[in-house]
């Protein structure tokens, strides 16, 4: 497995070698400010569900049926230490979705200890999407209405309704990605890693690794630096990326952010939650290629619709400040208490 974007950026050190958990990722300083954030750094049955409170249909096995691992190292002496569950929004990408699938390193993952599930979570795409990622044995999740944050909070919600294979939250990890072919599967063992590390949501930046010629315009560049400065100011919390699509998070964390995006405001988003939500948060480099399809986002709309979204959460908030959608499990509460 390829190492050299960690090697580019004070990122973690590689998956190889005799220890299986490198020294933890260097910590992102943070100054303290109004909230108390340490920031470091599917089978052959098949079900329909269309939950409340978590409108959309899935198809393929639950998640909690994974197929068993294989015998040998990855069972960690026969015993399962997690799991992954790889979430990929998508819409209209049958031209890369197959592709992102095949390089998410199963393998490598299992032979950490990890069950592994991807998820695909579409946008009622019009294309192949969905009978390719069914084909690639992925679980399909098809949203109800229209836009990213809406995707994305309504497959959170249905995940977190049932226990992972492990049955224990802290050991159920989360890795978000777009299926445009731009972010990289093969560095989720590092985020994993980060996880393991201490860490509760996990940036990939690109900023930080490196971005392939013609990948990402001067406009959105710029764009991206000045929310990142202006999330990194609101929150008192430095941040390169905050508008990066490839994101970690335990489970434990994941149930305590009250999210309400709906569109590309997600980001922004999940940034904030962190911060109002004490989560320990930490970024990784990571390399960041050309889309396959035609891009989805307007870039100065959007731009809007993010700063808005920083805006709302930080000056907002002791008014509307959104609860989470599930409860905490009972090792966060204690952790917390």
């Amino acid at each position: 497995m390829a190492t050299s974007v960690m090697d580019r950026g004070a990122g973690l050190g590689p998956i190889a070698g005799s220890d299986p958990r490198p020294a933890p990722a260097p910590e992102i300083a943070r100054r303290p400010a109004g909230g108390d954030l340490p920031m470091n750094g599917p089978g052959s049955r098949t079900e329909r569900t269309v939950m409340a409170g978590a409108t959309g249909a899935i198809e393929g096995p639950p998640p909690s049926e994974a197929a068993p691992l294989p015998e040998g190292p990855s069972r960690q002496g026969d015993r399962l230490r997690g799991q992954v569950v790889v979430l990929l929004p998508a819409l209209n990408e049958e031209g890369a979705i197959g592709d992102v699938i095949d390089r998410i390193p199963r393998e490598g993952l299992r032979s950490l200890g990890y069950d592994v599930a991807v998820w695909v979570v579409d946008g009622q795409s019009t294309d192949a999407t969905m009978d390719i990622a069914r084909g690639r044995g992925a679980t399909t999740f098809t949203q109800t209405g229209a836009g990213k944050g809406n995707a994305m909070r309504q497959a959170f919600t249905r995940l977190l309704s049932r226990p992972g294979t492990t049955g224990r939250p802290e050991n159920r990890f989360f890795v978000m990605l777009d299926a445009d072919g731009t972010y990289p599967p093969e560095e989720i063992p590092h985020f994993v890693e980060a996880l393991e590390a201490g860490g509760d949501v996990i940036l990939g930046s690109r900023l930080r690794g490196s971005i392939a010629d013609g990948a990402i315009s001067g406009l959105n560049l710029a764009g991206n630096r000045l929310l990142s400065a202006l999330a990194s100011l609101l929150f008192r919390v430095p941040v390169t990326d905050v508008c990066t699509g490839m994101w970690g998070f335990r489970e434990d964390a994941l149930r305590r952010f009250g999210l309400v995006a709906k569109g590309f405001d997600l980001e922004a988003d999940l940034f904030a939650s962190a911060c109002q939500r004490r989560a320990r948060v930490r970024e990784v480099p990571i390399s960041y290629g050309c889309r396959v399809g035609e891009a989805k986002l307007v870039p100065l709309r959007t731009g809007v619709v993010i700063a808005w979204r920083l805006l709302a959460r930080r000056f907002r908030r002791s008014r509307t400040d959104p609860r989470p959608t599930l409860p905490a499990s009972k090792a966060m509460r204690e952790e917390t208490s």
